[in-house]
């Protein structure tokens, strides 16, 4: 009997464990059936990417790949801590006031006498020219009292080094040579954004006029708004007409907008050239009609830039209006109508509002584009109208300059960014919103 009783006892214990085995087992199922999943959908997106897997090898090679180098050179500052370690270190004590210590002018020339050796003197002269004054003839001097002086006499060599140049005596150029250490730094960007940061040999700021990058920032911006602002006001009405006509004329319109990719960049421009110039088209024109008793000045000007910029970039604004345009379904424009809105107030009150993505658009790209222009500035506009394009040019081919050109084009893109964000934004959100 007792063991009967047991017996009724372990069965419900029994049934219990083997319950909480088949939950766990059922768990272990769903679970392996969700990895699957998972899995199938990973392999799925993976071979849905596939045909974009060019596409995206072109744009990290191409793009990616560029903008990092870009970014690598304008923080790169190797020049004063490849040559001079052992000077930045004598000057590790030093507070920065009055002359360095002694020791730290006889390790000084001893590294520029190595320098000359090494065929790097004149990249650290020119790195120190960037931000003192003289800073090349500085270190050339340098060099002369290394080859002439024995550098294990630290006094002497510091009285040799003064009397080659005053800058040895001020704290000027020990200030550049203590706060640049490390490889990497912030110059050729501060320089880029309009900083001071040029010295004179007593460490206060120079007076030697230099680049306004400001200024030339300022500049880029404006023109770029203006050409953006007269391609949106004449490219909407003429992507209108376009997207609402019926038969050849709006195909003829359109081959009219297209036409111009037909021919190459430096061929308009310089079609606009025998237009604008005293002896050109527009003055033979406006003198036949007795508009101007003297030919006028158009080339070279901030006009013909803008006139220009503007002829270049209308096709790339009023082809996304049209894209946008084209997809307005016209029963909305008829239905506002036939509910007693006027031509005028249906418009704009049911046709341009759903227009506004593609003006977004348009006017992004334009925008976009016309900060980089280089081209048609330096053809046809005149010394004040030289964009930001222009200066990053020169200092790449001319003054190599390589760290503040990369520093200029850093901004450049990173400035397009940060205006391209809100554009692109509504552009997203009005194609979500379709879908």
């Amino acid at each position: 009997m007792s063991d009967v009783v047991a017996e009724d006892r372990q069965v419900p214990g029994m049934m219990m464990h083997s319950g909480n085995r088949d939950a766990a087992g059922r768990e272990t199922v769903g679970s392996g059936r969700a990895r699957l999943a998972r899995r199938a959908n990973r392999r799925a997106a993976f071979k849905a990417a596939l045909p974009a897997m060019p596409l995206l090898v072109f744009l990290a090679c191409f793009l990616l790949l560029p903008l990092l180098f870009i970014f690598h050179t304008a923080i790169s500052d190797r020049e004063i801590a490849d040559n001079l370690p052992r000077t930045v270190e004598a000057l590790g004590g030093w507070d920065g006031q009055g002359e360095a210590p002694t020791q730290a002018y006889a390790v000084f020339a001893g590294e520029v006498r190595e320098a000359e050796q090494r065929g790097t003197l004149r990249a650290l002269g020119r790195r120190v020219g960037y931000q003192l004054d003289r800073g090349m003839s500085v270190l050339q001097k340098a060099a002369r009292v290394a080859r002439s002086e024995n550098t294990a006499d630290a006094g002497a060599v510091k009285q040799a080094l003064i009397d080659a140049d005053p800058a040895y005596g001020g704290p000027g150029l020990w200030t550049i040579v203590r706060d640049h250490a490390n490889p990497y730094s912030t110059f050729y960007l501060r320089w880029a954004a309009g900083f001071e940061t040029k010295i004179d040999k007593d460490g206060l700021a120079s007076r030697e006029v230099g680049y306004d990058f400001r200024q030339f920032y300022l500049r880029t911006i404006f023109i770029s708004l203006v050409v953006t602002a007269l391609t949106l006001v004449v490219g909407y009405p003429l992507a209108f007409v376009i997207s609402t006509s019926r038969g050849w004329i709006g195909g003829l319109m359109l081959f009219c907008i297209l036409l111009p990719f037909w021919t190459s960049l430096l061929v308009r421009t310089m079609s606009w050239i025998v237009v604008l110039q005293t002896n050109g088209v527009l003055n033979g024109v406006l003198s036949s009609i007795g508009a101007v008793s003297e030919p006028a000045t158009w080339l070279y000007t901030r006009t013909a830039t803008i006139l220009v910029m503007f002829q270049i970039q209308l096709p790339f604004t009023v082809l996304p209006m049209l894209g946008v345009m084209q997809a307005i379904p016209p029963s909305h424009v008829r239905a506002a109508r036939s509910l007693g809105a006027g031509p005028i107030r249906a418009h704009f009150n049911v046709f341009f509002p759903q227009a506004i993505p593609g003006m977004a658009a348009g006017g992004l790209l334009t925008f976009v584009l016309c900060l980089g222009f280089y081209l048609t500035p330096a053809l046809v506009g005149g010394a004040s109208d030289q964009m930001i394009s222009f200066f990053i040019a020169r200092f790449t081919n001319e003054e190599l300059n390589w760290g503040l050109a990369s520093a200029l084009s850093t901004l450049l893109v990173v400035g397009a960014g940060i205006c391209a964000m809100p554009f692109a934004r509504l552009i997203s959100r009005h194609s979500s919103e379709r879908k």
